[in-house]
This record gives structure tokens, C-alpha cells and sequence, in this order.
């Protein structure tokens, strides 16, 4: 491990340490992981980039499931309807006999 020294306002430095206090950390380890998330953005803008991506793909595929479930129901509708005329046909016939 490399070190770098850093002059800082001692508000600064007084938060920091409470803050490390706070997360059970010494202050070096604080600053530690807080550099490593500063220098690490990327890091997390790839996961969302995969994340927005496969959410993506997966509400085009919603979208197709969605439009033919839509055509499957206009043609049960439309069979449904020819369906009814024909048994109403049936019945017609019969009551007529």
C-alpha cells in the first residue's frame, strides 16, 4: 500500500473521525473505502448500464407476450361468437321440429 498525505480543515478531519467511529472504522479505513468508491464509479455505472439493458429486453419481451395474448383473445372472441350463432342455429331447429 502506497500513502498519501492530504491537508484537510480540522472540521473535516473531526468528521471524518466521528464518522469512522460511527462505522466502527479506524479513520484510515474510512477514508480507504471512500476513495475506493470514488475511484470505482464506473464500476457501478456498468451494472446499471447491464441492469437498464436486460430490464430492457425483458419488457420487450412483456410487450410481445402482451400483443399476442391480445390477438389470441380476439380470435377466441370471434370463435366464441361463431360458436353461439351456430348453437343458437341448433336451437332454433329444434324448437322449430
Amino acid at each position: 500500500m502506497t500513502e498519501i498525505k492530504a491537508r484537510v480543515d480540522p472540521a473535516i478531519k473531526k468528521k471524518i473521525a466521528s464518522m469512522a467511529k460511527k462505522k466502527k472504522m479506524t479513520q484510515n479505513a474510512f477514508i480507504n473505502l471512500h476513495l475506493e468508491r470514488i475511484t470505482t464509479p464506473n464500476l457501478f455505472q456498468e451494472e446499471r448500464n447491464r441492469f437498464e439493458e436486460v430490464l430492457g429486453m425483458h419488457i420487450d419481451v412483456f410487450a410481445t407476450f402482451a400483443k399476442s395474448n391480445e390477438e389470441l383473445l380476439k380470435k377466441l372472441i370471434s370463435i366464441e361468437g361463431v360458436l353461439n350463432r351456430e348453437v343458437q342455429k341448433v336451437i332454433e331447429q329444434e324448437v322449430n321440429e
